[in-house]
């Protein structure tokens, strides 16, 4: 092995820091080169994680991961770091280190393991700087349970649409929050808003982009309702200043955490139907092929032109508004998601609760059924407001603002006015929506199958709550 006095030793340098702050890293990298430099040796590798604390999982992916994997090929001789914490904070780092046969130098002298006197020193020091981290830790533990005690918020990275005081509120950042919480409280998606947010050139910082995550997270945290975490709850400040309203952000987060909302992984939808359409065959979805819609289960099953069936949906959608005008109107909103959901939660809690009962002999299975049955046909009237919720936000008030101002104040409305100009107004506007929107509406809205042919009846459309537009309930319903 080459002595650490030698010349033309091979060095790996690593650098480290828990913060991404560039010029700490690379002023690591130029001391660690300064060093090697008046040594004569050569660098051959340099390895930074930026970012990375040691006391975190410094697995596979890691520059740590690569350089022990280097190490162990032989492919350097010596690691150079500014300082022994840097390298590693625990007896285990030391250990592995050891393993791989290499040997260390830090800026601040030479640690030689191949000694047992330099082996050690070297697991002193790093017992030593464990000692010095989790006593650090505890008293940041302890700090920040006072500030939460208080109603302060734990220091850290700036939170967007905040100061670094994490109290008082940057006003063109907030702005945009607020303009967050309210695109999805009116049914938008993350995925539109992170588009919109990146489309536009809205600066992202502190975060590196607008991600879907990113928009999550942010919508998500109860801080920007003016709360603090505090042994895991998110209870209320006096001191956090609330970008948006508590009952804003705890309805954003019920709708977030609803499961209804989660989409399947994979490509996103961009066409209206696509996904929403049954095939009258055999009860498959149709999908969009060729600016078409086709069922890909046998290429005998019905297709249709994209455009038409399009139409034909954004069509319906009009209608119900225009007829339904006095249930999906501002001023006849519909009930909160936050309640609702909670509701839900409690049913199936007691749902479960009454099968143990059972299950245990605790409720005879009579007593039981009955009881069951009654939740059933709770939930059946939980989910029903759920759907009337989701489509209001869905479609937008700025939708239902359309069919208004088109009703005016009459009450009764001549079928071919509703029918006609009308429903082709509403329609338009409803075009206008972006496509995620659109697919929510219809879904909450219309149950859908498409049979064979090329008459107008092969796409059969079943109105979910304006069912007064259903084929059994419009004797001239061939004709909308």
């Amino acid at each position: 092995m080459t002595a650490l006095t030698s010349p033309s030793a091979r060095v790996a340098i690593y650098a480290r820091q828990s913060e991404d702050v560039r010029e700490g890293i690379d002023r690591q990298i130029e001391r660690c080169e300064a060093l090697a430099a008046v040594r004569g040796y050569d660098v051959v590798a340099r390895y930074r994680d930026n970012d990375t604390s040691a006391f975190k999982q410094r697995g596979e992916g890691t520059e740590w991961a690569r350089m022990l994997a280097a190490l162990r090929r032989g492919e350097a001789e010596i690691v150079v770091a500014v300082d022994l914490d840097r390298l590693l904070r625990d007896p285990r780092d030391l250990a592995t280190i050891i393993d791989t046969g290499a040997r260390l130098l830090t800026v601040d002298g030479e640690i030689d393991l191949t000694t047992a006197d330099g082996e050690f020193r070297a697991s002193m020091l790093a017992s030593l700087a464990r000692f010095e981290v989790r006593r650090k830790s505890e008293r940041q533990r302890r700090a920040n349970e006072a500030r939460a005690a208080k109603g302060r918020p734990t220091p850290g990275r700036r939170r967007y649409g905040y100061e670094v005081d994490g109290v008082t509120p940057r006003e063109a950042e907030a702005a945009v929050v607020r303009r967050m919480f309210q695109h999805v409280a009116e049914g938008g998606s993350l995925r539109s808003l992170a588009l919109a947010l990146t489309a536009e050139g809205v600066d992202p910082a502190p975060g590196r982009s607008w991600s879907t995550g990113r928009v999550r997270y942010i919508l998500t945290n109860p801080a920007y309702g003016g709360s603090v975490h505090r042994f895991g709850e998110a209870l209320p400040s006096e001191i956090v200043e609330p970008i948006v309203a508590p009952a804003l952000a705890e309805e954003v987060r019920a709708i977030l955490a609803d499961e209804k909302r989660r989409v399947t992984p994979g490509p996103t939808p961009r066409y209206l139907a696509s996904g929403l359409v049954s095939c009258g065959i055999c009860g498959g979805r149709i999908f969009n092929l060729a600016k078409a819609y086709r069922c890909k289960a046998d290429s005998s099953h019905p297709t249709i032109k994209r455009e038409l069936l399009d139409d034909r949906l954004r069509r319906e959608v009009a209608l119900a508004f225009l007829t339904t005008a006095r249930d999906l109107l501002p001023g006849q909103r519909s009930a909160e998601l936050a309640p609702l959901l909670d509701e839900l939660r409690r049913n199936d809690a007691a749902a479960a609760a009454t099968a143990a009962d059972r299950d245990e002999g605790l409720l005879s299975p009579t007593a039981a059924r009955e009881r069951l049955v009654s939740l059933r046909d709770a939930r059946l009237s939980i989910e029903a407001k759920l759907d009337a919720a989701r489509v209001e936000r869905s479609a937008s008030s700025a939708l239902a603002d359309v069919a208004a101002d088109l009703l005016g104040d009459a009450d009764s409305v001549p079928l071919g006015d509703v029918f006609g100009p009308m429903a082709d107004e509403v329609a338009a506007r409803f075009a206008d929506l972006d496509i995620d929107r659109q697919r929510d509406t219809v879904r909450g809205l219309l149950s859908v199958e498409l049979y064979p042919g090329r008459d107008p009846r092969r796409v059969r459309v079943w109105h979910l709550i304006a069912t007064h537009l259903n084929p059994d309930a419009v004797e001239d319903y061939d004709a909308v």
